[in-house]
């Protein structure tokens, strides 16, 4: 298959040198479809791949929706075990922490993110467990075990599921409780001092009731070590431990069937460090750390972790915490009315207590994060000193959905259909105490309440034998409403919050709601005259409702942003392919989107707080193509290819920088890399069948370069103006800073099956082989803060598991 389109830059040889020549070589690997072979012939087969974006089983190339579907047996292959872990496993998707967070994962696809993680804003890639979507998005970085599929839907999801989102939606499915008792124990050892147990049974009671337990429980030592001179000398952050249990029940009997799904998940770990090596002595902190001496530690120790150039050791004053409780209920009731009707209804409840506690400025000064139980010593006139106590910020929160659909076909079965209602309300409260510069403090709350109801309806038509259409329209209302208090100390006297028209309030509180609501719909033409092949156009439409900022004072920053909206335009190729005996898939997707009123995290100086919050930002437009191949090349041998370019910029945008507004359109979105690349393989190592099954995997993921500021390209227009001019090494400095290198990760595994005829099976791994340096996320205020700082992804990990299969 021809895809010149595709091929890497002259900038990419790394890419090519390290990735293509294996691939020539032929070692591979299927990825997300297992090779198997015809019972008689020599010519291997691929596997057929069931998915769910329809809200109904299909085979994967029969679905005119770019799917990336992960099977039970690579999740476990490719070490997946938390949703951070698929951003180097999927192109055109990452994943990063949200201000240091370990359990507040930002996704981006498709060149569409969430700014901020505002516990009170939809995401633009919702994630859905059990069909059941994770809100909010603090604690959904857990759970990721013992399920049977996870699925990647990319564009717009505005018709059939719950939650309706612009960029895309991942489903994560829960395995299912057999017919037969059996299940596995895992134990898990490696560096960092990993130790983990993981494991299933399934309980059959009888023919129509069986019940699957699972649990998993995993503790790792930290990454970053302190090395700051103080009491917190030697302690490591960013470590991890999880543990959770699971009980799903399956009754079914004729045309009834119930799943109920209970689960019960806990995290805690020391944060994670942001590493603050960016500063901007022209405007913001780094300014005050030129002018001030009281400051002037903080920059000297931002300039001692640039030299020191070392994410995993790290100075911090903070002992910074985190922790997840999250509780989880679904119950799914499916009724088979008649051959072509059935009813089916899915109710889910999720609670969270998430705390956090992180110091932002990432050095032994404490100048932004988390304070004292007691208040923060520096205020008062006292040495700086570390903080074993940290007030933790607080977020609590209810949500409860319900979705009923009705199933069915019609017209002599041509007609496929499917309609329903959907429901959902989220509570929370979020408790918070912060220093927000040197001497400068923010306390508070927050309660939201959310609702969202949608109606909607799909159907496909099978026009002839080689053509068919789906049709599909949702209506999506949203209610939010925000109550806020707001101080400007610590023991909560001086409110900053001021009423309607500007006058004061008797009470510190505040309540704002407003309304949003949108059409949206699919309209896809499928092709499939030739066999083996599906060829889509489809036009298909999606939302994010509006909201308020939490960080709002008054009139003005308590004005709601409006919804977000996309309009996406898809062509794309499904085929298996026989070619000299070896057996081909390939996905081919090529979009154009128009992007309007995009919901942009800005972030600035008010009244000496810097303050980030999300505003409308106008237009863009982002255009991609995205292939996956997979390849059976022998019996033994197979390879997955998978190429994603994404080109993203704004069309109409306008920024506040220092001071003045400035056309920022024709800029590229920030942490979206323009191409991302996987590439895994599996061989099958010859050896007797009495002695069990041998696999080697190698698998690389590699992405060009990113900006990681919206607004670098500006930077030089803020030089030798009149007022507050940059230093020409400021820009200089800024400019490098904001613009994020290629890099590639390499894992490796090496499997041995049933060992010796045993039910044991025995795995050795390493991630990220090479130790590679590279960022994630992180907050990049250069323009506006006078301070950068990056989180980086994990570095080299290796161990061994043992697997005991009844």
């Amino acid at each position: 298959m021809a895809c010149s389109v595709m091929l890497p830059t002259q900038r990419n040889s790394q890419f090519i040198k390290a990735v293509v020549s294996p691939i020539v070589l032929a070692l591979g690997y299927a990825g997300d479809s297992a090779y198997v072979f015809a019972q008689g012939e020599k010519l291997a087969q691929l596997e057929e791949v069931i998915v769910t974006a329809r809200r109904r089983e299909e085979n994967l190339q029969d679905v005119p929706i770019s799917v990336t579907a992960i099977s039970e047996d690579v999740l476990r292959t490719q070490s997946i075990q938390q949703v951070e872990d698929l951003g180097v496993k999927v192109p055109s998707l990452r994943i990063h922490q949200a201000g240091g967070s370990l359990h507040e994962p930002v996704v981006t696809l498709r060149g569409q993110r969430q700014g901020e993680a505002a516990f009170n804003q939809d995401p633009a890639v919702p994630m859905y467990f059990n069909d059941i979507v994770i809100a909010p998005l603090q604690g959904s970085n857990i759970g990721l075990y013992d399920l049977q599929a996870l699925q990647v839907l990319k564009g717009p999801q505005g018709t059939l599921f719950g939650k309706n989102s612009t960029g895309g939606a991942i489903l994560m499915s829960p395995k299912q409780p057999g017919t037969e008792l059996g299940g596995y124990a895992q134990l898990k050892a490696g560096n960092f001092g990993i130790v983990g147990f993981e494991g299933a049974i399934d309980l059959p009671v009888n023919d129509s009731f069986q019940m699957r337990l699972s649990a998993r429980k995993q503790d790792r030592d930290g990454y970053q070590e302190n090395i700051a001179d103080n009491e917190l000398r030697g302690k490591d952050f960013r470590d991890e431990h999880y543990e959770g249990v699971r009980l799903g029940m399956l009754i079914d009997v004729d045309s009834f069937s119930n799943f109920t799904l209970l689960e019960y998940d806990e995290a805690h770990n020391a944060a994670t460090v942001p590493v603050v090596t960016g500063i901007n002595y022209s405007v913001g902190l780094g300014f005050a750390a030129a002018v001030s001496p009281a400051i002037a530690p903080w920059g000297q120790a931002v300039e001692e972790n640039q030299d020191r150039n070392n994410p995993w050791r790290v100075k911090t004053d903070l002992n910074g915490e985190e922790y997840v409780e999250n509780t989880f209920f679904s119950n799914t009731t499916e009724l088979e009315v008649t051959d072509t009707l059935s009813l089916k209804n899915i109710l889910g409840y999720r609670k969270v207590e998430f705390g956090t506690a992180i110091d932002i400025d990432g050095s032994e000064f404490p100048v932004f994060g988390s304070v004292p139980e007691d208040g923060l010593l520096w205020a008062a006139g006292l040495p700086w000193t570390a903080t074993n106590d940290p007030s933790l910020n607080v977020m609590k929160s209810d949500f409860l959905s319900n979705e009923f659909q009705l199933i069915g076909s019609a017209l002599n079965y041509k007609l496929d259909w499917i309609a329903g209602i959907y429901w959902s309300e989220l509570d929370a409260t979020q408790e918070r105490q912060l220093q927000q510069g040197p001497f400068t403090y923010d306390s508070g709350s927050a309660e939201i309440v959310n609702n969202t109801y949608g109606v909607f309806v799909e159907g496909t038509y099978q026009i002839n034998d080689q053509l068919s259409s789906t049709v599909g329209l949702r209506q999506s209302w949203d209610d939010r409403e925000l109550s806020l208090s707001s101080f400007s100390d610590l023991t909560r006297q001086n409110c900053t919050l001021s009423g309607v028209n500007g006058t004061a309030l008797s009470v510190c509180k505040r309540t704002v709601e407003e309304s949003f609501s949108a059409p949206t719909g699919r309209i896809t033409l499928n092709y499939g005259g030739i066999d083996d092949h599906l060829i889509y156009a489809s036009l298909s439409s999606g939302y994010r409702a509006g909201g308020f900022n939490t960080r709002g004072r008054d009139d003005a920053t308590l004005q709601p942003f409006e919804e977000e909206t996309v309009l996406t335009y898809e062509i794309g190729h499904k085929a298996d392919w026989m070619f000299a005996g070896m057996a081909i898939r390939s996905n081919t997707a090529i979009y154009f989107q128009n992007y309007e009123d995009i919901q942009n995290t800005v972030s600035f100086f008010e009244n000496d707080l810097l303050v980030t919050r999300t505003e409308n930002a106008a237009k863009a437009e982002i255009s991609g193509v995205e292939l996956d191949l997979n390849v059976a090349i022998t019996e033994a041998v197979t390879v997955n290819f998978s190429y994603s370019y994404v080109d993203a910029e704004f069309t109409e945008r306008e920024d506040f920088i220092g001071g003045v507004n400035v056309d920022t359109s024709g800029n590229d979105f920030s942490y979206v890399p323009s191409q991302t690349l996987t590439f895994s393989s599996y061989i099958d190592i010859p050896i007797h069948e009495d002695m069990g099954g041998f696999t080697i995997m190698v698998g690389a993921y590699w992405q060009s370069a990113m900006s990681t500021n919206p607004k670098a390209q500006q930077f030089q227009l803020l030089t030798g103006r009149t007022g507050a001019p940059w230093a020409e090494s400021d820009l200089e400095f800024a400019k490098k800073f904001s613009q994020q290198g290629e890099y590639m990760i390499w894992n490796a595994r090496a499997d041995w099956r049933n060992v010796i005829g045993s039910n044991f099976d025995v795995a050795a791994y390493v991630n990220n082989a090479t130790d590679e340096v590279y960022v994630l996320g992180g907050l990049n205020v250069l323009e506006s803060g006078g301070y950068g700082a990056y989180h980086y992804g994990a570095p080299r990990t290796y161990g061994l598991e043992l697997r005991f299969n009844f």
